[in-house]
């Protein structure tokens, strides 16, 4: 009979084998636990850790992976360090997800605080070489609870400061600037400061370029009937929100104010105003302004980049 002589390192190959040396494979994780913050500040970085344990609940050390379902407004990185930019949608908080290997946690996180848009601002009636003005907004919000009447406040690279109210109790608070002139209001950082209860809250917002512009409302036009104004025209692409109001007397006259009836929001046109009785019998401007943020509803996510355009829609005449 013949025999087969193996070679010694495939006979000690085999019997490590059949006696199952080398590494042993580490255990799986059997759960995994988020921790952190639900409510969280813009432009603070917190930290969330996760706590992994085998299927004897004991911690083990193991790979995990973060994720956030909405990075526009909450980054974390594979820390778990969070990186905080914009308020949550009302209602539609961020899910900031743990994930090691078949094991996931997950927290609904919400933000508060103070946050700025800047963009790029034009009009129709500008001159050819009048430079594209500056769109800018600010929203707050706190944790919880009620404002303090207060006012934000912005430093501009052009040495402007800018102010706005606050009011008592308004949980929604904004504040929004068109500011035509390029050369008071240059590229570069803005910031926008805010206090309340004992706090001061800082945001920075920077514009780079002054490119991608909101383009106008096509064929508006602009009816009355007693005191109701009707606007009419087609948005242009990339427009979120319609600003529709009277200012004058005259195309470039001040936006008038009555009792706070001299404007409309609305998503879609033809949109209806009716002007309020502070606003004396005259003839006004019409003006419809677009923007590509929704900065009035706290129910979306404000863009970092807000564009607006304002379209000249004719004159009217209130009696």
């Amino acid at each position: 009979m013949s025999k087969l002589f193996l070679p010694a390192t495939l006979v000690l190959t085999g019997l490590l084998s059949a006696c199952g040396g080398g590494e042993p494979s580490p255990p799986s994780p059997g759960s995994i636990s988020l921790i952190g913050s639900t409510s969280v500040v813009i432009g603070e970085t917190p930290r969330f850790n996760a706590v992994v344990r085998d299927a004897g609940g004991n911690e083990m050390a193991a790979a995990v992976t973060y994720t956030s379902s909405q990075p526009q407004v909450i980054e974390v990185d594979d820390e778990g360090v969070l990186t905080v930019k914009r308020l949550s949608a009302a209602g539609k908080p961020v899910v900031i997800t743990a994930s090691a290997g078949t094991q996931r946690d997950s927290l609904n996180v919400s933000t508060f605080g103070l946050e700025m848009a800047l963009g790029t601002y034009v009009w129709n009636t500008q001159k050819p070489e009048d430079s594209p003005g500056l769109f800018m907004a600010v929203r707050y919000r706190p944790e919880s609870g009620k404002t303090q009447a207060s006012t934000f406040t912005v430093e501009t690279p052009g040495s402007e400061q800018l102010s706005c109210p606050l009011f008592v109790d308004d949980t929604t608070g904004w504040c929004w600037w068109a500011l035509p002139d390029a050369t008071r209001f240059p590229n570069g950082e803005y910031q926008a400061s805010l206090f309340q209860n004992g706090v001061t809250y800082t945001t920075r917002a920077s514009l780079d370029t002054r490119e991608g512009l909101l383009g106008f409302v096509a064929q508006p036009s602009v009816s009355t009937a007693d005191r109701q104004v009707t606007f009419v025209g087609e948005p242009p692409a990339g427009t979120q929100r319609l600003f529709s109001y009277i200012k004058g007397p005259g195309v470039v006259g001040d936006q008038i104010r009555g009792d706070q009836a001299d404007a409309v929001f609305a998503n879609a046109l033809p949109a209806t105003l009716n002007v309020g009785s502070g606003v004396a019998a005259n003839t006004y401007a019409a003006w419809i302004t677009a923007m590509t943020g929704n900065l009035d509803s706290f129910a979306e996510v404000l863009p970092e980049r807000l564009n607006a355009s304002a379209t000249y829609a004719g004159e009217v005449t209130l009696p």
